[in-house]
């Protein structure tokens, strides 16, 4: 628990892995898109929300894990990193990129990214209180 920093390595794992839950959920919109068709379009826009808001936490928390300081910046280049990814994401899956979807990417994958890295700095706050 030294004084590390995430490298460029794990910036571009964490972007990859934020990338991967909004891959695989799109994966499954369109693979089971006529089951799906059955549910309301609210519910799941609110599960994608929900799955995009994961995505941005999961991945800043586990880079955010590997800082010892500036949590909130590290988090933040995770996020900015993974919506810079999911807009090449979109643009190569859509037939016309929709202005919105990136709009809602930027903010559910930052918004997540922020929580990833408040949750890993109080995860390091909670271990130096116990080791002290």
């Amino acid at each position: 628990m030294g004084n590390s920093m995430p490298d460029v390595n794990d910036y571009l794992a964490g972007a990859i892995l934020a990338n991967g839950f909004i891959w695989i959920w799109n994966l499954i919109l369109r693979q089971f898109r006529i089951p799906l068709s059955r549910l309301p379009v609210m519910l799941l826009a609110d599960i994608s929300l929900a799955i995009y808001l994961l995505a941005g936490g999961v991945s800043a928390y586990l880079v955010g894990r590997r800082a010892s300081r500036r949590h909130l910046i590290v988090s933040l280049k995770v996020s900015f990193l993974s919506w810079l990814l999911s807009i090449l994401l979109v643009l190569s899956m859509a037939l016309k990129p929709i202005v919105g979807s990136i709009i809602i990417f930027l903010l559910c994958l930052h918004v997540g990214g922020v929580a990833g890295g408040y949750f890993a700095l109080k995860r390091r706050l909670r271990r130096r209180a116990e080791n002290s």
